[in-house]
């Protein structure tokens, strides 16, 4: 199997948990990595922010941004 035909055709015959699992691994390599996580695990992001200022001065500032 060396075309994108005959990969295609192939994972047409896989049972849908399989399809899933081929969905999660090809996923995994486009987005440069072996890792399952979904789009929406904000976890990786956990305590990155630095604000440079006290956070509720700047909580303050932005709401007034936004009225």
């Amino acid at each position: 199997m060396s075309t994108l035909v005959e990969i295609e055709a192939a994972a047409d015959a896989l049972p849908l948990d399989q399809k899933k699992k081929l969905l999660e691994f090809l996923a995994a390599r486009v987005n440069g990595g072996a890792t399952k996580r979904t789009p929406t695990d904000l976890r990786e992001f956990a305590g990155t922010v630095r604000l440079p200022k006290d956070p509720l001065v700047w909580q303050q500032r932005v709401r007034g941004e936004w009225a």
